[in-house]
């Protein structure tokens, strides 16, 4: 099978699984459990970099690992599958803006 054809069944995949998330009754809650669950999560790193006096130094690369290391301790504990983890890691990871305008905010 060619790299076209590879991507073009990948890309099916892919669009069905989303479109199962989206349309279906078990779909949606799915995923507004792992919107839950991140949430969680968001709240748990938010806590460790606000407490943190290395905030100033911490770089988005640090951060991405602090959420995956957070992350890889919650779906031990709620036993999450690999791929809520990674759904997970990605939601959290995308909010590194907002946690820097938060933090900047109570330094003012």
């Amino acid at each position: 099978m060619g790299k076209f054809k590879k991507g073009l069944v990948f890309g099916g995949l892919l669009g069905a699984g989303l479109m199962w998330l989206s349309t279906t009754k078990k779909g949606r809650e799915v995923r507004e459990q792992i919107f839950d669950y991140a949430a969680d999560v968001y709240a748990e790193v938010k806590e460790k970099v606000t407490s943190s006096e290395q905030f100033d130094k911490m770089t988005k690369n640090k951060y991405v690992s602090l959420v995956r290391e957070t992350v890889d301790k919650y779906a031990v504990k709620n036993g999450l599958a690999n791929n809520a983890k990674n759904m997970i890691v990605k939601l959290v990871s995308s909010q590194w803006k907002n946690i820097q305008k938060e933090v900047a905010g109570r330094k003012k």
